[in-house]
């Protein structure tokens, strides 16, 4: 499905009519834990030879590139009723990294993201313990991209840059509470374009994702 999370949103409205013995308790606030599978697809433009300083003099460049790490969050939200929630997110999703070799020197671009989202949740609960959801907001990101250059005779130096952005965060999953309590989450989160080229010096966009796992806590 192309817009997973407009199809929840969309659902949640059509089933705010499902009887209440299949509805979580309402009306409570809940923290969470998690980690998960994160992914960033670089912008080829913004780092293939252009993207370091150190090939653009020296001519052609061999690269290679890691997209894949560990990424963690943690979250606080409210349930406002059965159908409707309300998050606020803290998310690391890990160390990426594109490197560029000429035969002598290699460049290594370490590619950090973290940022906080403001989200809505509309929920579709099947029943009392176990809903669907998706997920909609904003996802205000910090991106540092570092160079570290091994191959010189006084060792290693680095260049490090920073930018700030906003995206689009988007994103589906199901939970289940455990006793109507505590419980468990599984989620994919989409938090759009991390990084910024429109600036120099550049710090290259990349798409950023994360499949993760988390624990849950009503209080």
């Amino acid at each position: 499905m192309k817009h997973p999370a407009l199809f929840c949103a969309v659902a949640a409205l059509l089933l705010s009519g499902v009887p209440s013995t299949y509805a979580q308790d309402t009306y409570y606030w809940y923290a969470g834990l998690g980690a998960g599978y994160s992914r960033v697809q670089f912008y080829p433009a913004d780092f293939s030879f252009g993207g370091s300083p150190a090939c653009s003099p020296r001519g052609p460049c061999t690269e290679t590139k890691k997209e894949f790490d560990a990424g963690f969050k943690g979250f606080v939200g409210y349930q406002i009723n059965r159908n409707w929630a309300a998050e606020v997110s803290y998310v690391t999703l890990g160390k990426f990294h594109y490197k560029y070799n000429d035969g002598a020197v290699t460049q290594d671009g370490l590619y950090k993201v973290t940022g906080v989202g403001f989200s809505a949740i509309p929920t579709v609960p099947l029943t009392r313990n176990l809903s669907l959801y998706g997920r909609f907001g904003a996802f205000f990101s910090q991106t540092r991209l570092t160079f570290y250059n091994s191959g010189f005779t006084n060792g290693v130096s680095s260049d490090g840059r920073q930018v700030s952005g906003t995206s689009f965060l988007t994103g589906f999953g199901a939970q289940y509470f455990f006793a109507g309590e505590n419980g468990i989450r599984i989620e994919y989160e989409n938090f759009g374009t991390a990084g910024d080229c429109s600036n120099q010096p550049c710090v290259g966009r990349a798409n950023a994702k994360m499949a993760s796992a988390n624990l849950i806590f009503k209080f």
